[in-house]
């Protein structure tokens, strides 16, 4: 078995390194927008355009910085602000239909 016992859970710990690397940047480059939203929107936001991108499981992010050529990272960049308008577009559109269903 890969897990024999049970993973540590100490901050330091290299399982504790391990995450997705469009999480920070999709974060990122909402805030960079400077949206007029309230924090549940912000994160309906993120969430919506992270399940948009593929999961993309690293260590460290300068390892995508050193492994990934400059054509890669700038075709990922675009995934993510297309990725991004997509879900203000769909949280738009649901705040919307919600304001004309109350009659607003």
């Amino acid at each position: 078995m890969l897990l024999s016992k049970r993973p540590s859970t100490l901050p330091d710990s290299p399982i504790e390194q391990l995450h997705n690397y469009y999480e920070r940047k999709v974060i990122d480059a909402v805030r960079a927008r400077n949206l007029a939203v309230d924090g549940d929107t912000f994160v309906d936001i993120v969430c919506i355009a992270l399940n948009e991108l593929p999961a993309k499981y690293i260590r460290h992010d300068v390892d995508m910085a050193f492994y990934s050529d400059p054509t890669e990272l700038a075709a990922m960049n675009a995934k993510v602000e297309r990725a991004i308008d997509l879900a203000v577009g769909r949280v738009a559109s649901a705040q919307w239909g919600r304001g004309n269903e109350s009659g607003a």
